[in-house]
């Protein structure tokens, strides 16, 4: 795919959003959206989203923003102002979906809250998502995608994989919150189709947080927790010229590799028959694997892992991944082009439907971009538009 812009497709198609929303979460939910067909307007304070400010940079549009932000259409707005309140009123009245991740109590006062939009658009589907949820003594409390990692255990997590404690370069709430929103809009609209009412759908990074890493959260009440715990073989191992990911997670994978290795010694042994006793004697096992995988290669390992049918995988760069002809073969490298950046390549639409597939319809938009078109679609002429930009209502 290589243009600026395409017709809309997807099962979305008609349905109307408006977001709210800045950085990650609930920007990545209404991207979805769009990718399906849905018509989003992007709503940003006169200064920008914040997301606009992280580089790198290209041709002084942040990267980070265009990550999360095409397929929608843009405009900058003070929703401080009298006038620029109707404006978002306006653009409610018509939306069949709003979507806010400011932090509890912020939309209120604004006046762009559920309750303020319910009572002009009562069939409105309003999609909240903040850190914590709107209720409990956290509610209020500032947050970002690395400290729900850290508090929620994820972090700590990694002492199993890298000997440290920190956080993922993924912002894996972030982006788990933003699925977890779309798909509560998409139930919601589903009901709505059914008995005409609109309603509130509430997700957070906290609960994003807690859905990805659901199985580390399982207690039983009554009952001590039977060690060990993990998996293993499942970590990385160092080569001869750098490392490699062996996932054998079952003992059938477990017996593979020993096979490929020549080593009998390792898969004939009692004492490592199982996940569990395998998980028992990490240490000594890591030391007698990389003693054979310190005689070749990564690359040498993989074709040679590959070959045989068990699971792993070399670590890449970014660009390294986007480059695999995997990424091409799923439609996952669309280029579209930028108003100001020109050609530029994203991460395709991630979800293949048969009868209905989305796609990368525009790139993200410029700072109030398509301001001027947007209002003239809810009724203001080009001399109230003029006169909105000279108040500093509009950008």
């Amino acid at each position: 795919m290589h243009s600026k812009s395409n017709a809309p497709a997807g099962p979305l198609v008609g349905i109307k959003v408006v977001d709210f929303s800045s950085f990650i979460a609930g920007c990545y939910a209404a991207q979805l959206m769009g990718d399906f067909g849905a018509s989003v307007i992007k709503v940003e304070p006169l200064q920008g989203d914040g997301a606009r400010t992280w580089g790198p940079f290209l041709a002084g549009e942040g990267r980070f923003f265009q990550g999360w932000n095409r397929n929608k259409k843009g405009i900058a707005l003070d929703l401080r102002t009298e006038d620029g309140l109707k404006i978002a009123h306006d653009l409610a009245r018509e939306a069949d979906v709003v979507i806010e991740n400011y932090r509890v109590g912020v939309a209120k006062r604004l006046k762009i809250d559920y309750e303020t939009l319910r009572a002009i658009n009562p069939r409105l589907i309003y999609l909240s998502v903040s850190a914590f949820g709107s209720r409990g003594p956290f509610a209020t409390r500032p947050a970002y995608d690395p400290v729900l990692q850290a508090m929620s255990g994820a972090a700590r997590g990694h002492l199993r994989f890298s000997g440290k404690t920190h956080v993922c370069s993924v912002a894996v709430a972030d982006y788990g919150a933003a699925m977890l929103g779309m798909n509560g809009v998409l139930m919601a609209l589903y009901h709505r189709e059914r008995s005409g009412e609109g309603q509130h759908v509430e997700t957070s990074l906290l609960q994003a947080v807690m859905s990805v890493q659901s199985q580390m959260l399982v207690k039983a009440l009554d009952i001590d927790e039977e060690p060990p715990l993990g998996i293993f073989p499942y970590t990385f191992f160092d080569t001869q010229d750098d490392m490699i990911f062996i996932a054998a997670a079952t003992d059938k994978f477990w017996r593979l590799l020993c096979e490929i290795l020549e080593a009998p010694e390792l898969g004939d042994n009692p004492r490592y028959a199982t996940n569990a006793q395998r998980v028992t004697h990490t240490e000594e096992i890591t030391a007698a694997l990389h003693e054979y995988l310190r005689h070749k290669t990564t690359a040498e390992w993989e074709t040679i892992f590959l070959a045989a049918d068990l699971p792993c995988g070399s670590p890449m760069t970014y660009a390294e991944f986007f480059e695999t002809e995997q990424v091409a073969a799923m439609d996952m490298n669309p280029i579209v082009n930028h108003t100001a950046i020109g050609p530029m390549r994203l991460a395709g639409v991630p979800i293949h439907l048969e009868k209905t597939p989305g796609r990368v319809q525009s790139a993200p938009p410029l700072l109030g971009e398509h301001t001027d078109e947007i209002l003239r679609g809810i009724g203001r002429s080009g001399e109230e538009i003029a006169s909105l930009r000279d108040s500093g209502v509009i950008g």
